[in-house]
């Protein structure tokens, strides 16, 4: 092979290696867009727009209440659940984030709260603290057209948090969501501005039961004096066999906390024993006991009638025809 084949071949190679990771670096690359929330401007990808159509499932509800910029209740007809966005991971409050948590919350506030949101779900619905695990979406007008923002890629892509998959499973938006995240890494932009890596918070592992056998749920509904915190435990336990599940309950006023039920269950007789106590005195609180949105039973205190809330349930038995 003469010196000039080989040259040629040679740099064939090389163009054709650089070639390639130019088609990468092209696959990542977002458009840009500018949006303006209560006077704050953000960046978001015209490539997002439209997303929030492509899921089949979707509830509408209205945000009540923000706890950070990735979890908040969210009022969906008379549940209260506490939403986690999925895959957000907050830096820890510890220097030099914080000024970028209280940007996110700040954020998050200015375009959810008290406003309709529309919520979609990906693989796993729940995770192990009863939270629902969500893409949430908020209406914003763009050139006289309403669109769906996601909150979660508007978060990821402003670097107000990070991207962590919640499993090995990949979620639907999973490739635009390491697309924002790459983008804001790239740009230098919110916590990868600095000059160390944050360290993100812990979340609670996902729910071990898949979104299939959601149409099996009980449901512990707490209301009362608003922002009241609490804490206590559900069991379940079958009638005529050694098996049971318990879960410990913590949280604050309104709140929803979901048991997920496989097909082991249906039309078996079980108990159900519930006790929630309010960390503060002299409160009202009521408990309700739902299987599939049907009320089973209530029980409430208030500021004279006790400590804490008891429910006992013997002989239920349900089926889902």
């Amino acid at each position: 092979m003469s010196s000039t084949t080989a040259f040629l071949c040679h740099f064939s190679k090389a163009f054709l290696i650089v070639f390639i990771l130019m088609l990468g670096t092209l696959s990542v690359s977002l458009t840009p867009i500018f949006l303006v929330i209560s006077g704050e401007e953000v960046v978001y990808a015209s490539e997002f727009l439209g997303l929030g159509t492509s899921f089949p499932e979707i509830d509408e509800g209205k945000v009540e209440r923000i706890d950070d910029a990735a979890h908040m209740d969210v009022a969906i007809g008379k549940f209260y659940p506490k939403v986690r966005l999925i895959g957000v991971r907050l830096p820890k409050e510890e220097l030099p984030f914080i000024s970028y948590l209280d940007r996110a919350r700040t954020l998050m506030e200015k375009a959810l709260l008290d406003s309709d949101v529309f919520i979609s779900y990906d693989v796993f619905r729940y995770d192990s603290d009863s939270n629902y695990l969500s893409y949430l979406w908020f209406p914003y007008e763009l050139e006289d057209t309403e669109v769906l923002i996601s909150a979660n890629l508007l978060l990821i892509m402003n670097g107000f948090c990070d991207y962590v998959p919640e499993t090995n499973v990949k979620g639907k938006l999973h490739e635009f969501m390491e697309q924002a995240k790459h983008y804001a890494k790239s740009n230098r932009t919110g916590i990868w501005s600095e000059d160390e890596n944050p360290e993100t918070s812990l979340e609670a592992r996902i729910h071990n039961s898949e979104k299939k056998t959601a149409n099996r749920t009980l449901s512990i509904t707490v209301t009362g004096d608003f922002d009241t915190p609490y804490s206590g435990y559900v069991e379940i336990r079958k009638m005529f066999a050694n098996v049971s599940i318990r879960q410990d309950i913590r949280g604050a006023v309104p709140h929803i906390h979901v048991i997920e039920l496989d097909d082991s269950w249906d039309d078996q007789y079980f108990s159900l024993t519930a006790s929630i106590v309010p960390k503060t005195k002299n409160k009202d609180l009521t408990a309700t006991v739902r299987f599939n949105n049907e009320v089973l039973t209530s029980e409430s205190i208030g500021p004279y009638t006790g400590g804490r809330v008891f429910i006992y349930l013997m002989l239920v038995k349900y089926s889902l025809d």
